[in-house]
């Protein structure tokens, strides 16, 4: 146990300086949920519905992160997964309380103690690449309040260290020519990775795509001029655009109008309105998951779409999604 503080300690010192080109072995989607107890514990049990909920993805439901459990006084030195959550009580007499004390730092005990930071993200800890997150309170009373006013931010902020950690490292190969290629062309910037290629690009319907495959992950970007924002409350006019454009672009693809979500968001630093839906194409045979952001650019009076489409039959596609998202993130127009 004193070697397992030693080394977070030492990581949680030196993680702000390091980076890794590759990051630590295992999956976006593995989390390790550390507590007192262990699965059968009281804090167990009040996070894992909160931390395994599950994603809609109109064909399926997907839970973002498989979970294992273990006791803080059985946590490994240097656990290999990429997300770690720690909850328990801040008490240095426990297991738990010693590893939280030990990351927190002292000046952040009393922001704890006063209920400011009872939820403490540590990037690159205990390694780099790695995130772990600090779930705490001074009684076991205040962290059940915790977890009950505040648990649903929790999946969030996984899913965008994630997101970021994973963007880092796929940006970590750019493909810096295509990136300033599109940026001249067509008024938009998005940092490509040398993973996707140029798939096509065309004025009529304007727009370009890029693909990652096996299996299928299409980035894509199209526009259209719009004087108005986009509104919830005219969903079809949406629903048309991008018809009208998969019809188009992607040999005849076709959207289920019955399987189609709407929900406002912030996206990229904009706000957006995004669509989400099935798409199918009986030509092939072949059907799917997208989603859609619309972010409206009131000075060139344009409404533009970032569209992320899978095709992974009998494959997971939050997986998917997490990775076209980590590089839609970075799309900026008017650049």
């Amino acid at each position: 146990m004193r070697r397992m503080l030693i080394v977070l300690a030492a990581a949680a010192a030196v993680a702000g300086c390091r980076e890794m080109a590759l990051p630590p072995p295992g999956s976006y989607s593995e989390l390790l949920l550390v507590t007192e107890e262990g699965a059968g514990g009281e804090w167990a049990s009040l996070l894992m519905p909160i931390l395994g909920a599950e994603r809609d993805y109109i064909t399926s439901m997907e839970a973002a992160f498989a979970i294992s459990h273990v006791r803080a006084s059985e946590m490994p030195d240097l656990p290999d997964t990429k997300n770690v959550v720690i909850c328990g009580v801040m008490d240095s007499g426990t297991y738990v309380g010693s590893i939280i004390l030990s990351l927190v730092g002292d000046r952040s005990v009393q922001r704890v103690a006063e209920g400011q930071a009872n939820i403490l993200k540590k990037e690159n800890t205990p390694a780099p690449g790695q995130m772990t997150l600090i779930v705490t309170a001074p009684t076991a009373e205040a962290l059940r309040d915790v977890i009950r006013t505040r648990g649903e931010e929790l999946p969030e902020i996984v899913e965008s260290s994630s997101r970021e950690r994973l963007r880092r490292h796929l940006l970590s190969s750019p493909n810096r020519g295509l990136t300033e290629s599109l940026r001249r062309k067509y008024g938009f910037t998005i940092e490509v990775p040398t993973y996707y290629r140029l798939f096509s690009e065309s004025q009529t319907p304007p727009g370009v795509e890029l693909l990652h495959e096996p299996p299928t992950r299409v980035l894509g970007v199209f526009w259209a001029d719009r004087e108005e924002p986009p509104s919830i409350y005219r969903s079809d006019e949406l629903f048309d655009l991008r018809s009208a454009y998969v019809w188009e672009r992607y040999d005849h693809d076709k959207m289920d109008r019955n399987r189609v979500r709407y929900t406002w968001t912030r996206f990229a630093g904009y706000n957006a309105l995004r669509m989400s839906g099935y798409w199918y194409n009986d030509k092939a045979t072949a059907g799917g998951y997208f989603e859609t952001y619309f972010i409206h650019d009131t000075d060139a009076d344009l409404l533009w779409a970032v569209d992320l489409l899978t095709y992974a039959p009998g494959r997971p596609k939050h997986p998917l999604v997490r990775e076209l998202l980590a590089l839609a993130e970075t799309f900026r127009h008017g650049q």
